[in-house]
């Protein structure tokens, strides 16, 4: 209890210094005062016993929810994690985990570490970590337990579809994660790089795989950025530096101070400044990703190809606390050479369920780019040419982002086995009907537009004198089924292909998968026809593309 009035009353001087305003510092004095009093008699008089670490850190994380999702603070166990993320090295099995519904789900395995090794699968659900039950936990909860010394054990209990439970003991091993993913030749002069994250390193390894697709021909370059969250800022201006020059603006912040005001400009010679460029972005492309991809376009650089990206324009800095807990913050906002901030979402504006407002159309402005194209913006990058599906490109999409697709490859994989795959396969259409039928059964993960409405509709009747009865709420969601039927037949050839080449990912055949994608991946395919066709490529860096 004294340590942590201890805390507070540091806090409060701290924070003392960092305000002008008497006003204001007399506001924080007073608050920061009636919340230890608050604290204190939850302490002394409340009926059950309280965990004093747990209390504070609920008060914390609620406190800066409030704020946005990008403002958190870290115990000791989580900095040395937030540590490990920046720098990509850590004693760990060499797996990716993404929680689907109510597990922690293996969705990647690092080729030779020691989760590969072990047998590990992906698809695997993470039921028990050393005994402990893993449902319904995050992947803050496994950080901690999965990496560790190296050289020890973890004990993971597992469901493996189509051979249920099985326990393994995998070995702590030194991992280094690699931010390129795959580089290599699309075809005999498109050289293709897929970057996957901005780590400590990640300008160097594109720089490298770039010198060595030159020496294999590239004429050209696709740069795929697609599902790519960022990270360091630093890695993100040193990659745009491969293509610009020296001493170019790639990005500038501002914040409260003047302080937080920082111009970002290239400081290396750069590797090649004729060579064509596309780059590859989708809503899941956020930060350091829309850093590279909307400076090369507002620099006329390269084409953007894809759907438009996450919208982050929040810079955060990380401060360290007392007792080895640090806090990230949000401390400002950056902004592409046009002077465009892609901030997609106001967190100072909430909507009635509390979500942060996005920037309305209306108020986003309109900036040029180095040629005189017009940017906007206030919503992420919009690309230079969108894919489109047929149909609704929402539901599309969420086949992706809520794992359906995923989900059903592995379930095939088990059903299937598909021990002997080429560059040709694809699923059949018995197999295609199997995925519609369970998508149908599983559909409550994927929320349309039209799915959102009915759930208002229905929440509103219930409000009302005059009620929807059961039958007509239920015969409005037979109705919704049937678009996205439509849409999944309109899209069955796309769907086959995407739900082959995850296939063919989890059965961890990864060049063979890459040069399925070009064959067949939409994205990658009007890539390669922008990348192809100089007189295009031109003529939407001029403005004239339509």
């Amino acid at each position: 209890m004294r340590k942590i009035l201890i805390i507070l009353s540091t806090l409060c001087l701290l924070l003392f210094t960092a305000f002008k305003s008497i006003d204001n510092r007399f506001e924080l004095s007073k608050n920061l005062e009636i919340f230890a009093a608050v604290y204190k008699q939850v302490d002394l008089n409340y009926v059950e016993e309280i965990k004093p670490g747990k209390l504070m850190r609920t008060g914390i994380d609620a406190m800066l929810k409030s704020l946005d999702p990008y403002t958190v603070f870290y115990s000791e166990a989580q900095a040395e994690d937030a540590l490990t993320k920046r720098t990509g090295e850590y004693g760990g099995l060499g797996i990716s985990v993404t929680k689907i519904e109510n597990y922690l789900v293996v969705t990647d395995i690092f080729e030779g570490y020691s989760a590969d090794k072990a047998g590990v699968h992906i698809g695997d659900k993470i039921i028990q970590v050393n005994g402990k039950n893993f449902k319904d936990k995050t992947n803050e909860d496994l950080s901690p337990v999965m990496r560790g010394a190296k050289g020890t054990k973890v004990n993971l209990t597992l469901d493996r579809m189509g051979v249920g439970l099985l326990t393994l003991d995998v070995e702590r091993v030194e991992v280094k994660m690699k931010n390129v993913a795959y580089s290599g030749m699309a075809n005999d002069q498109v050289g293709y790089i897929h970057l996957t994250n901005f780590m400590q390193g990640a300008a160097n390894e594109v720089k490298e795989a770039l010198i060595n697709l030159k020496k294999e021909g590239c004429k050209s370059l696709i740069l795929d950025l697609r599902d790519n969250p960022g990270g360091l800022l630093f890695e993100s201006v040193d990659i745009v530096n491969i293509f610009i020059p020296q001493n170019e603006l790639v990005v500038f912040t501002k914040g409260k101070s003047d302080v937080d005001y920082k111009e970002y400009k290239t400081r290396g010679r750069p590797t090649d400044l004729s060579i064509p460029v596309v780059v590859m972005v989708n809503e899941r492309s956020a930060s350091a990703s829309e850093i590279v991809s909307g400076t090369l376009q507002d620099l006329d650089r390269a084409v953007v190809v894809g759907s438009n990206s996450f919208g982050k324009g929040l810079v955060q800095t990380t401060r360290p606390l007392p007792y080895r807990t640090q806090m990230k913050i949000t401390t400002a906002k950056y902004y592409t050479p046009s002077g465009r901030c892609i901030q997609s979402l106001n967190y100072s504006q909430k909507d009635v369920n509390g979500k942060a407002i996005k920037t309305a159309d209306s108020l986003r402005q309109e900036f040029k780019t180095r040629n005189g194209r017009k940017v906007l913006d206030g919503g992420g990058i919009l690309p230079d040419v969108e894919i489109e599906f047929k149909g609704e490109l929402d539901f599309i999409n969420q086949l992706k982002r809520q794992y359906l697709i995923f989900d059903y490859s592995v379930k095939a994989i088990a059903d299937n086995n598909y021990n002997e795959l080429s560059e040709r396969f694809k699923i059949t259409t018995e197999d295609y009907k199997k995925f519609t039928n369970w998508v149908k059964n599983t559909g409550e993960r994927i929320e349309t537009n039209t799915d959102k409405a009915i759930t208002v509709l229905e929440k509103t009747s219930e409000q009302e004198d005059v009620k929807l009865s059961a039958s007509s709420i239920t015969a409005l969601k037979e109705e919704s089924w049937k678009q996205k039927e439509k849409v999944m037949t309109e899209n069955q050839s796309l769907l086959m292909d995407l739900i082959s080449l995850e296939v063919i990912r989890q059965k961890g055949l990864e060049k063979m998968h890459y040069k399925g994608k070009f064959k067949k991946d939409p994205a990658t395919l009007k890539s390669l026809e922008v990348i192809q066709n100089s007189s295009l490529y031109i003529n939407i860096l001029k403005g004239k593309y339509q």
